[in-house]
């Protein structure tokens, strides 16, 4: 192939999902049409290029060394063109591309932040722009904005100290309140009074980012159980047999259909968790990421 048009344009991006996707099957679902289909785009990829990407069939889906390469090549190709994108928009004005966000689960019930709104405002201000939005761990976000992969993370950060040299700047937003709480049928529900020596008697579910942190809180040696995202430890903690902190905006949106106690401990049964949003230095140069930056400044004045 020795010039790319705008079909072997669509064939790379069809191929990228694919892989990501971990075959053809899952894949129908992410680009909504049939595997006969993507087995056929998949074959005239093949067939323009003189050479087989993927071995397909009942042992399942894996990539050939030439797939393995066009992959990572098929990356490269389309970030560059994805900058390509952001400097035109930053030359005319308009706002075009793709914004790729990243934060944490159960920001939906969070009254110090309304991202819905947010992102409502930002999509009617740049109707062009693709917005990509994904949930995972602050560790995992933190990485991918400063390698790239990520344009905005948003959750709860440990900001390096200011002798540190990063290349990621951290907007401070709010500080989330999060308390112990335990559920109907455990041994603790009820109790008007309950004590850490109380707490350390009893199995604890804890965030694997906050993992440590939560566990010298309560001084126990080890967690009962470890999750990475919040619906599963509210899950954990729902089933009656665990204790664990939840943020209190969502612990009440979950306790409307299920019982949900916060444990009478005082002050040493709460602490603040401080929320930043996290972007690339100077990346604010960028129209689109100042468009959004905007629309977060608006919010918080706003609120």
């Amino acid at each position: 192939m020795r010039q790319l048009n705008d079909l072997d344009l669509k064939l790379l991006r069809v191929f990228t999902t694919i892989v990501e996707s971990g075959g053809l099957a899952p894949a129908q679902l992410a680009l909504n049409v049939s595997q006969s289909t993507l087995s056929t785009q998949l074959a005239e990829l093949e067939k323009r290029l003189g050479f087989r990407l993927c071995r397909r069939g009942r042992a399942g889906f894996a990539l050939t060394a030439a797939g393995e390469k066009l992959y990572g090549a098929s990356g490269e190709l389309f970030s560059a063109v994805e900058r390509f994108q952001k400097v035109t928009a930053d030359v005319s004005g308009e706002m075009k591309g793709t914004l790729r966000i990243g934060t944490v689960d159960a920001m939906l019930s969070n009254p110090d932040f309304d991202l819905p709104a947010i992102l409502g405002a930002f999509a009617g201000r740049a109707p062009s722009v693709v917005l990509e939005l994904s949930t995972d761990s602050p560790d995992a976000m933190a990485r991918a904005v400063s390698d790239g992969t990520r344009d905005i993370a948003i959750g709860p950060f440990v900001k390096p100290p200011r002798q540190a040299s990063t290349d990621v700047a951290y907007l401070p937003l709010y500080r989330e309140r999060q308390a112990m709480f335990c559920a109907e049928g455990h041994p603790l529900f009820g109790r008007r009074k309950v004590t850490l020596a109380d707490i350390r008697g009893h199995a604890f579910v804890a965030r694997r980012y906050l993992h440590l942190f939560d566990l010298e809180i309560i001084g126990h040696l080890k967690a009962g159980a470890v999750v990475d995202q919040m619906e599963a430890q509210a899950a954990l903690i729902l089933s009656g047999r665990f204790v664990g902190f939840l943020p209190i905006h969502y612990a009440e949106m979950v306790g409307r259909e299920r019982r949900l106690q916060k444990l009478p401990l005082g002050p040493a049964g709460e602490y603040e968790s401080p929320f930043f949003l996290l972007h690339k230095r100077h990346a604010e140069d960028n129209v689109v990421l100042r468009s959004f930056l905007n629309r977060v400044a608006e919010s918080r004045k706003a609120g």
